[in-house]
């Protein structure tokens, strides 16, 4: 091989590289970027037109399908939904995974562009706008104390500022507290006794509140600039300004209006542990370092903390990079159990010195693959981080055939070192070369992975791709060079099973040669028992009821509780259901912090976010320091089902869902059903008969529809006609009537620093009499006061709260939860059953979305993975033994390991995950190959140079390759062995660690590879043999078993 003699040949010039090596992987893997997931860059683009005013049918027809008539035309649109509310319409598009995010976003600019013509005149630009994994917060930043919420406010202010300013913050936003308003309420009573009209109170207080430049004035040889100053000082300033003077004598604000300094009203509460606080909301840059940013962040709160009173504490919740912080550090710790328990086997079976040899590949391996990493511009999350576990026990497999075989040439060829080390390398170095082809090539598929889904996941296939390639650089450059300078013959640095060779190995040696001679003799009845064995297998997981899962139901950190009122709920009515649902949470324990925010999704709307203690800690009821009364569970799944039953029947008149908090990308809810057609109270007769037909289904939870009838409406109708004649329009009398409701600004009104609203509006009894609506009075063309009640009337009416659309259908979605404990396909099945069993009017129909959806593209793009890495793998293997029958022999090995996926299925009861399962199956394709490859390549190199018989190359050859065989198998499981159970050492704390949250998600993966790389194991030592046997065995001796055996060749009884 060239380039292991060239590295042979020049060491000093790979000790520099080693050297190099080390410092920038160190340097790498010190400065990668940390976050939870993957910064994933979402297909969606979002139009939103805002039209003051406007009802939600209004809002359908004027807006939302001029829009969607002309953005539906690119080609590149998958979906198109549409949401149409009162004053808002928003259209969300989905593209195509592969479409470029500044061209669909430029494409739909131009769309829009072109749909201007059909808009109102009069409503705002629409909003055109990306969605990013970035814009769900890193933390929230939490003001609490007994100073009052104003103080708090401005205290959350000041930190939001600077917050802001640490670099890699995207966003700041502060939810909660109440903001200073100025408000001038005038009566309107007074308004008519002095004739006066609304616009004249407004128009006085703009006017006597503004400073006027004057220009400027030279006096001598100095200039001067003059200002009038006229900004009003004080709240107390407005009242005494003069709005009139009749007959001599001026008229006051005060005498038609009362001035009050007072708060904005409530848009949103914020608390926290049930205490009313401060909020700030904080979201970071995509690609920037989490754990740095939060660090800052941290710091500035302590030196506001330091700074502050001991009544108001700054507490920070929700925080993703604790998050990162357990998960980074419980990778970490099964990346080191792992690689302790690969060094203790190598140890054991090559002797320290080759043991160091081929521990070494592990190191430079990740080392070279964090250099490439950060070059690409990956960044250090959960994927990342598991795909180094799945490749650590990968990464000696090569090291371990070269050292192994180096180490037969250098002993038992009696080879000088250099020479043994170019031959030994030279002579497996394209075996090597092929297996990791093999396995590169069953990931390669994986790369190429559609949608938000391979967004997130494809970051596994291209961290194992690069680390793989990395070991195989190391193998064939670093792995030979150091071999040839440390490997010696020394009694002293005899392996273990050289030492115990014709004891504990050699028995091994002797036994598995009896088998296999015993195998190949009725090779046909083995072959036919390992097909069954496959057909029972997959039968038995079949009627094992475990069915199929998109992700593993792993346990929470952090349980959401959503508050949906109907649609006209005020925000305080809305606080009180979060209130209710709050008082029912702390009866719980094992919670850390509770942080509540209402109205930040509307005023119907409140979200409760649960962070549960560390998994660690929590306790099961009974346990010493449970005794406070509260209700405990250690698993916080029975938490949140426990809390999903409480609050439903607690809490009456809002829509409450309970789940946790994903670690995976969005895929919908378990169950949703949408029901698509045109007329939406037939929608709604058939959403309510849904619901009542599967709302007892077992397994069926939180079970919901978005179908609202609507705010109740006052609509004021202009007699346009008779407004026309008094000089009136629409837009003068409909922003009377707002700034008499909702207020009008009028002004600022600045204290030291500080800048408060100056807002004047309609006294809070007078505003919620509709009948003073029609007593606004309006100025008419000669200044004369015109009552509303001349030109229009009021009517109540009731309307739809928002109108939905996909692909330019209207459409009413069910959807539910699913129980812990439940398969979510199965209860989808009994749903799809009984709504299929109703009868629907013409024209309308159910499509069953949701997770579901996404499990149907990830089942269909997972089968054409497999095939497409079988293929690939088969590419590989015809061109390594320009043959067909020997990879079809290595593929038959890899479809008979399915026996070992199903068999650790059903004997850890894990459902068989679409993502998790499924890429272990893929990657275990890649894996199984290698063994086989090594074992036939030199099967054929025996039958070839060494004039060995087919029967006697597959029995020398099956015991020579047994210890690397059995190596690299048990390496590759035993790197995986603690994320499988559950099981590691903490190096940080010196402990170890049960359960971890990490071990939950890739668990099922990584008991996929276990069981089906140790079944193929045996495949590969059996099952391959005689398959070999079957196809290539031309002359089948007829000597008996005993015969055969004693005529064996004693040299490779036992193996160096």
């Amino acid at each position: 091989m060239v380039i292991s003699n060239f590295s042979i040949t020049h060491k000093t010039t790979i000790v520099i590289l080693i050297f190099g090596l080390i410092i920038i992987g160190a340097m790498a893997y010190a400065t990668l970027p940390r976050e939870s997931a993957p910064d994933i860059t979402l297909p969606y683009i979002i139009v939103s037109s805002h039209y003051e005013g406007t009802s939600p049918s209004d809002m359908e027809s004027l807006v939302t399908r001029p829009l969607e008539r002309k953005v539906k035309t690119l080609s590149d649109v998958k979906k198109m939904t549409s949401t149409s509310m009162e004053g808002l319409s928003q259209i969300m598009l989905e593209f195509e995974p592969n479409v470029d995010s500044d061209t669909a976003l430029q494409k739909v600019r131009d769309k829009v562009d072109q749909a201007k013509a059909d808009l109102p005149s009069d409503m705002n630009e629409p909003h055109i706008s990306e969605v990013s994994s970035s814009d769900w917060p890193i933390m929230y930043v939490v003001i609490s104390g007994d100073v009052g919420l104003v103080e708090l406010k401005k205290i959350a202010e000041d930190l939001e500022e600077d917050i802001e300013g640490v670099p890699g913050v995207l966003d700041v936003k502060t939810v909660g507290g109440l903001e200073r308003e100025i408000r001038v309420e005038y009566d309107q009573d007074r308004l008519a006794a002095y004739g006066l009209i609304i616009s004249q109170v407004i128009q006085t207080i703009r006017n006597n509140n503004q400073n006027m430049p004057g220009g400027s004035l030279d006096i001598g040889e100095a200039r001067y600039v003059l200002k009038s100053p006229a900004e009003i000082e004080s709240p107390a300033e407005i009242e005494n300004l003069v709005v009139t003077v009749r007959e001599g004598k001026p008229i006051y604000i005060t005498d038609v209006a009362e001035i009050r300094d007072t708060f904005k009203d409530r848009s949103s509460f914020a608390r926290l542990d049930g205490i009313e606080s401060v909020s700030i909301r904080v979201t970071k840059r995509p690609g920037e370092h989490l754990l740095r940013i939060a660090e800052e962040i941290k710091a500035v709160v302590s030196e506001y903390q330091a700074q502050m009173p001991e009544q108001i504490s700054i507490t920070i919740t929700s925080d993703s990079s604790e998050h990162v912080h357990t998960m980074v550090a419980d990778l970490e710790n099964n990346i080191v159990t792992g690689l302790l328990l690969v060094l203790i086997v190598i140890f054991a079976s090559l002797g320290f010195r080759n043991a160091m040899l081929v521990a070494s590949a592990i190191p430079f391996s990740m080392l070279l693959s964090f250099f490439i990493i950060q070059t690409l511009g990956i960044t250090l999350n959960f994927v990342v981080l598991f795909s180094l576990i799945l490749a650590l026990g990968m990464l000696v497999d090569n090291a371990i055939v070269i050292v192994e075989n180096i180490y037969r040439h250098h002993t038992s060829e009696r080879k000088p070192l250099k020479h043994a080390a170019m031959e030994g390398t030279a002579e497996v170095a394209w075996p090597v070369i092929a297996s990791t082809a093999t396995t590169v090539a069953a990931f390669i598929p994986l790369v190429f992975w559609p949608g938000i889904m391979g967004e997130f996941m494809g970051y596994l296939p291209k961290t194992i791709i690069i680390t793989l390639s990395a070991s195989l650089f190391v193998a064939l450059v670093i792995t030979p060079t150091l071999s040839s300078i440390f490997i010696k013959r020394s009694k002293r640095e005899q392996s273990l099973a050289e030492k115990g060779e014709k004891k504990e190995f050699g028995l091994i040696v002797g036994t598995y040669k009896r088998f296999l001679a015993f195998i190949l003799e009725y090779r046909l009845l083995f072959l036919f028992l390992f097909f069954c064995l496959l057909v029972m297998m997959i039968y038995a997981y079949g009627k094992s009821g475990l069915g199929v899962e998109m992700f593993p139901d792993t346990e929470p950190a952090r349980i959401v509780v959503k508050i949906e009122a109907p649609e006209g709920t005020n925000i305080y009515q809305t606080n009180n259901f979060a209130l209710q649902a709050e008082s029912i949470i702390q009866r719980y324990g094992n919670i850390e912090h509770l942080t509540t925010t209402v109205g930040n999704g509307g005023p119907n709307t409140a979200e409760i976010s649960i962070d549960m203690i560390d998994r660690e800690l929590r306790k099961a009821a009974g346990e010493e320091g449970t005794g406070d009364g509260k209700i405990y569970f250690r698993n916080s799944n029975d938490t949140m089902e426990a809390l999903r039953k409480a609050l439903s029947t607690a809490i009456i008149g809002a829509d409450i869902k309970v789940d946790k908090q994903e670690n995976g990308p969005p895929v919908g809810a378990p169950v949703n059903v949408e029901i698509h057609g045109d007329d939406y109270s037939v929608m709604a007769n058939i959403a309510d008969a849904l619901r009542s037909t599967i709302k007892d289904l077992p397994g069926v939870v939180d079970l919901t529809d978005d179908y609202d009838s609507g705010l109740p409406e006052i609509k004021v109708a202009v007699d346009k006609e008779r407004a026309a004649l008094l000089s009136l329009d629409a837009y003068t009398i409909g922003y009377i009537i707002k700034g008499s409701v909702n207020g009008v600004e009028v002004g600022k009104y600045h204290e030291g620093e500080n800048e408060y609203d100056i807002i004047a509006r309609l006294p809070e009894e007078q505003r919620r009499d509709i009948q003073n609506i029609l007593r606004l009075r309006i100025s008419g063309p000669a200044g004369q006061a015109i009552p509303l009640s001349t030109v229009a009337n009021i009517t109540t009416t009731s309307g739809l709260s928002a109108i939905k659309h996909i692909d330019e259908r209207r459409v009413v979605s069910v959807s539910s939860n699913v129980a812990k404990g439940f398969n979510a396909q199965h209860v989808l099945a009994q749903v799809q059953e009984l709504a299929e069993s109703m009868t629907l009017p013409e024209g309308y129909s159910f499509e069953y979305t949701g997770e579901n959806e996404e499990m149907k593209t990830t089942r269909a793009f997972m089968i054409k993975a497999f095939v497409i890495a079988l293929l690939l793998i088969s590419m590989v293997l015809v061109t390594q033994f320009d043959s067909i029958l020997s990879p079809f022999i290595i593929m038959t090995s890899v479809i008979l390991s399915l026996i070992g996926v199903f068999l650790g299925l059903l004997i850890t009861g894990t459902p068989f995950g679409l993502i998790m399962t499924g890429m272990g199956v893929i990657s275990l394709a890649g894996v199984v190959v290698n063994n086989a490859i090594v074992l036939i390549d030199y099967i054929n190199v025996l039958r070839k140079n060494h004039g060995k018989s087919c029967r006697e190359a597959i029995m020398q050859a099956g015991c020579t390759r047994l210890r690397p065989v059995l190596l690299t198998a048990v390496t590759t499981v035993l790197g995986l062995l603690p994320m499988a159970i559950g099981v590691s050492l903490d190096v940080h704390n010196f402990s170890v660690v049960w359960g971890s949250d990490m071990s939950q998600w890739w668990g099922p993966m990584a008991v996929a590879v276990i069981f089906g790389l140790a079944v193929a194991t045996i495949l590969t030592l059996f099952v391959v043999p005689a398959l070999y046997s079957l196809f290539f065995e031309r002359k089948y001796d007829r000597k008996s078993l005993e015969e055969r055996l004693d005529a064996l060749d004693p040299s490779y009884e036992t193996v160096v």
